[in-house]
């Protein structure tokens, strides 16, 4: 398995600004887009990847609600030529609702912090991957989150 390192990402990202999006809110839903059959079957599945990023958030101290607007969304897209290795692109951001500054009363959802990673992994070592790099991204969330919050914020 091959980390390739850090996506340069367009929209939100994990500058100061992005990272102060963060600042004061109290919980968090966990969505996971629809993983990929071909990761599917090599165990990668949306399930197992919701768990591992709702624990690593509570191990955290960030609290996990599955009724909340703001959410963490985790994206896995997967390429394979052949019979080669998979390129995974993983990404996790936050969601929330924002209102237009030129008519408040216009919101939509989007957003606001993000990052991501891209790996290369024989079939074999595909579910191994998908899990750090949930693990490795979940870390940089929560880096992110208490760097504003605090850590003691996220226990209360």
């Amino acid at each position: 398995m091959l980390l390739l390192g850090a996506l340069p990402l367009f929209g939100a990202g994990d500058e100061p600004s992005d990272r102060a999006t963060l600042r004061g809110i109290a919980a968090f839903n966990v969505v996971i887009d629809p993983v990929a059959p071909d990761l599917e079957k090599q165990g990668a599945t949306s399930d197992a990847i919701r768990t591992r990023v709702e624990e690593r958030l509570r191990d955290a101290g960030i609290k996990i609600d599955p009724a909340s607007n703001v959410f963490v969304g985790l994206r896995l897209l997967s390429v394979r030529a052949a019979r080669g290795p998979f390129a995974i692109a993983a990404t996790i951001a936050i969601y929330q609702t924002v209102a237009l500054t030129r008519d408040p009363k216009m919101k939509t959802t989007t957003q606001t912090w993000e990052v991501g990673t891209v790996i290369l992994a024989e079939p074999k070592e595909v579910y191994r991957g998908c899990m750090e790099s949930a693990d490795e991204l979940a870390a940089r969330f929560v880096t992110a989150y208490q760097s504003v919050n605090g850590a003691s914020k996220a226990r209360e």
